[in-house]
């Protein structure tokens, strides 16, 4: 089979497996290129990102990708590679990630990815490391971020470190605060030295940064 061929076939088995919608399904089964496959994509990316076709799809991509490289760049679509502009799906890279410029990157494994601009990332997978700088954004629900200059962050963390200016909310999980712009926790622990700008529910702890610096040690 060529590459198209291969990633039609895996399109089908991942929609086998996600019980696809049928309208989705015939779209893929009738599109023709791979641009077209891409676009069937775009258009019901929360259920291609959100269930098991992600698992399926992330596990077989990558050498449809190395044989059809220029086809995926000029749809803007890009794989374990640093990205400026569109999709960078991110599932199995051999070192760190960085991704910049409006693109927007999906996490399809525990990776370690550094954003910047305002570049935005995907995160839910435990074990991921992503760093936001300038202006960029990240949601999460697993994983660990670290938020600096004036990124944003929102989501369910393991960690989440802010500096500088960051804006965070975290929906359970750890904030380790070096600095920060806001900070909203709800069910969660939050390791800090101040208290201006932090905005905590009943369910959550605050204790002073030395603390989680005794942990660590």
């Amino acid at each position: 089979m060529n590459s198209f061929e291969r990633l039609k076939e895996i399109c089908r088995v991942a929609c086998h497996e996600r019980n696809a919608c049928e309208s989705g399904f015939k779209a893929l089964m009738n599109a023709e290129t791979i641009p077209q496959i891409l676009t069937v994509w775009r258009q019901n990316w929360d259920d291609v990102y959100k269930s098991k076709f992600s698992d399926i799809m992330a596990a077989n991509i990558v050498s449809v990708f190395e044989e059809s490289r220029d086809i995926f760049h000029a749809n803007e679509v890009y794989v374990n590679e640093p990205a400026e502009k569109g999709l960078l799906i991110i599932s199995s890279p051999q070192q760190p990630v960085e991704v910049s410029g409006r693109a927007h990157a999906y996490l399809f494994t525990a990776a370690e990815v550094t954003a910047r601009g305002n570049a935005q990332v995907y995160c839910r997978y435990k074990g991921a490391v992503v760093a936001l700088h300038d202006h960029a954004y990240g949601y999460f629900q697993g994983g660990t971020a670290h938020v600096y200059d004036f990124a944003s962050a929102n989501g369910m963390f393991q960690e989440c470190h802010t500096y500088n200016a960051a804006q965070v909310t975290v929906n359970g999980g750890k904030v380790i605060d070096h600095g920060h712009r806001r900070i909203t926790v709800y069910d969660g622990n939050i390791y800090s030295d101040h208290t201006r700008n932090i905005e905590i529910d009943g369910q959550t702890r605050l204790y002073p940064l030395s603390e989680y610096n005794n942990i660590k040690e």
